[in-house]
């Protein structure tokens, strides 16, 4: 039985509300994927970024880094930094240097910071995180040049990036 005119009618309009609701949830969901990572540059990281400048500026002591003592030394550092009148950025987790980007449709991002006077190292970035990260820095993207630089890490699936300030 072949199909009246507003039957086609329907199934068009039918097909078009799907379609245009299916583009609306996919930009929605791409808006705050994009503002979790925009959130994480401008909440988290540059305030650290101003804290362990203010840090420096005090004369502040760091603590020993033998190369295998990462949480150690961050423990010791954000103790040291809360000492010295510091106030360390809020974390979304409970270690004030690790951040959690939870995005729709992906894996959830635990970052872990480790800083030093002159350098920020972020482990644990998503290849995604780590483009916005350089382009929010050195304003364009690229692994190998500007203040942010970074490599794939031994897992294969995230980054290690660092900030030289």
């Amino acid at each position: 039985m072949p199909l009246s005119g507003k039957a086609v009618d329907k199934l068009v309009f039918v097909v078009l509300y799907i379609g245009l609701i299916a583009l609306t949830l996919w930009g929605g969901s791409r808006i705050i994927n994009y503002s979790m990572g925009s959130k994480f540059y401008k909440d988290f990281l540059l305030k650290w970024e101003v804290s362990l400048r203010s840090y420096s500026a005090k004369n502040g002591i760091w603590p020993h880094f033998s190369g295998d003592n990462h949480v150690e030394y961050m423990d010791n550092l954000a103790q040291l930094m809360g000492r010295g009148d510091i106030s360390l950025p809020q974390s979304n987790t409970k270690r004030s240097y690790v951040y959690r980007i939870k995005r729709i449709g992906r894996e959830e991002e635990d970052i872990f910071l480790l800083c030093f006077s002159n350098r920020i190292i972020l482990y644990g970035i998503s290849k995604d995180t780590f483009t916005r990260t350089d382009r929010f820095i050195d304003g364009e993207p690229g692994k190998d040049k500007g203040s942010f630089v970074g490599r794939l890490s031994k897992d294969g699936r995230t980054y290690i990036g660092m900030w030289r300030l």
